[in-house]
């Protein structure tokens, strides 16, 4: 008789191979194991694909049913769920479609499964305290430049080929669904959870490229080089930053992260 534990790899391997035949290692009574089997591989695969769907909505609406089954087939034999919890299921779908749609028709979709992913992240990430603008206020003028951001842990920065933040707000329920001109170009969009409620901004280039250098530790003045966004649009970025409640800590020259 075989261990156990090759008899849970024989399962899992049989719940995502059709070809593997269970009666050579399980048995049955009234109903015989490969039909059991086939009762669980049906109940894996839809709760997969249900995950998937929960999602990536948006997506799904935009290919309709029957496409997102097969995607969401191809995609999982790809990348099977390793780990008990369904969030994980959506982690390499964007890649995945980046790779399966490349040079067709479709292949911006995986622009979009990257904001959904980004949106999905928002939503379960530590909450965190957040900074104010009278903080950075109160700082000595010789200490701005060299002042650092820590970011609230759900911030995701997007930069997508095109209007994905258009097509996303287009699907929300209660939208008008108006169509969206794919070729209106490039969007970027800064994601994260304020409350219970994920936000979702879009930026200029240079505002996107501003926070994302600060993101990875930049002070502010690097920032700007990095950025070349314009000194006199920063005081309004810094405002919309802050009352986003998207600043969790202020960093002065010297000072240390907690």
């Amino acid at each position: 008789m075989p261990a156990l534990l090759d008899l849970q790899r024989a399962f899992t391997a049989a719940l995502r191979d059709a070809a593997q035949d269970a009666d050579t290692w399980a048995h049955g009574d009234e109903i015989s194991a490969a039909a059991r089997l086939r009762v669980y591989r049906n109940n894996a695969r839809g709760v997969f694909e249900r995950a998937l769907e929960a999602t990536f909505p948006v997506v799904r609406s935009r290919v309709g049913q029957d496409y997102f089954a097969q995607l969401a087939h191809f995609y999982r034999e790809a990348h099977p769920s390793r780990v008990g919890d369904l969030h994980e299921v959506g982690r390499h779908f964007a890649a995945f479609l980046r790779l399966h749609l490349a040079e067709g028709p479709y292949e911006w979709l995986a622009d979009l499964a990257a904001l959904e992913w980004a949106v999905a992240e928002a939503g379960v990430a530590a909450d965190s305290d957040v900074s104010t603008a009278a903080a950075l206020a109160g700082l000595p003028a010789e200490a701005v430049a060299g002042t650092r951001f820590r970011f609230v842990p759900s911030l995701r920065c997007l930069s997508a080929g095109m209007p994905v933040l258009a097509v996303w707000r287009a699907n929300q329920p209660g939208a008008d669904r108006a169509a969206v001109d794919l070729g209106t170009g490039a969007q970027f969009v800064l994601v994260h959870r304020a409350a219970d409620d994920v936000q979702l901004r879009d930026a200029q280039a240079d505002e996107f490229s501003f926070v994302v250098a600060m993101a990875n530790g930049a002070t502010l003045q690097a920032a700007l080089e990095t950025s070349a966004l314009p000194i006199e649009r920063l005081p309004a970025l810094l405002h919309a930053l802050f009352a986003d409640g998207t600043v969790a800590q202020i960093i002065p020259p010297g000072a240390l992260r907690h």
